[in-house]
């Protein structure tokens, strides 16, 4: 049930969401026979971490993950296989770095879509809460002004899915009032060039 986790290959700043992807794909797949074992699961995710960087880490997970008995294949062996996966593959900067990229994260009209992937990416790898007071402002602050000044307009929105569709909103109507202002200027331009055809016929003389 549910897509693939996206296959992982030793790239630190995909490194949170990839175990992010996992845990969602099992967590969907938890009535599944065999996907509450702890070591299938690490067998099923080394099966998602493919390439010549993560060749060798892999191999050597799998030779680990045979020394243990059936008694032994509890939670802890999960547990214990993502710190393996921390301490080789993420970014122990990741956090700070989030947070660095979030002060200058601005949205480029009209492209709000980007920016609000951008955003919850770099919010959870800051290990900041999405929705919280803080996050819902530095959002508004990385808008246009002219979108936050509509995102802050009576009834002011107070949480993070009313700011999202007041900005929404703003942008759809930006897009719809710069696309008519456009078509306008165009009609206009093309009656101010618009010329009457010229008769150019004259009489002619013809001999008597």
């Amino acid at each position: 049930m549910g897509a693939n986790p996206p296959l992982f290959n030793s790239d630190r700043d995909e490194a949170d969401d990839f175990i992010s992807k996992v845990e969602e794909y099992l967590l969907l797949n938890d009535n599944v026979a065999g996907f509450n074992s702890p070591k299938k699961k690490v067998a099923l995710t080394l099966m998602f971490m493919q390439g010549p960087e993560v060749a060798k880490w892999t191999k050597g997970v799998r030779a680990w993950l045979l020394q243990f008995t059936p008694a032994q294949n509890t939670k802890d062996l999960w547990n214990e296989f993502l710190v393996k996966f921390v301490l080789c593959f993420q970014d122990t900067q990741a956090h700070q770095k989030a947070r660095t990229k979030l002060q200058t994260l601005r949205m480029k009209m009209p492209k709000i879509d980007i920016y609000v992937v951008e955003f919850e990416k770099l919010v959870r790898k800051a290990n900041y809460t999405l929705g919280s007071p803080e996050m819902n402002q530095h959002f508004i602050t990385g808008l246009p002004m002219f979108i936050a000044e509509d995102v802050l307009k009576d009834p002011e929105p107070t949480t993070y899915p009313e700011i999202l569709q007041k900005a929404l909103a703003s942008v759809r109507a930006k897009q719809t009032i710069w696309a008519l202002y456009k078509r306008g200027n165009q009609n206009q331009n093309q009656t101010n060039n618009y010329r009457p055809p010229q008769n150019n016929w004259h009489p002619q003389s013809f001999p008597q």
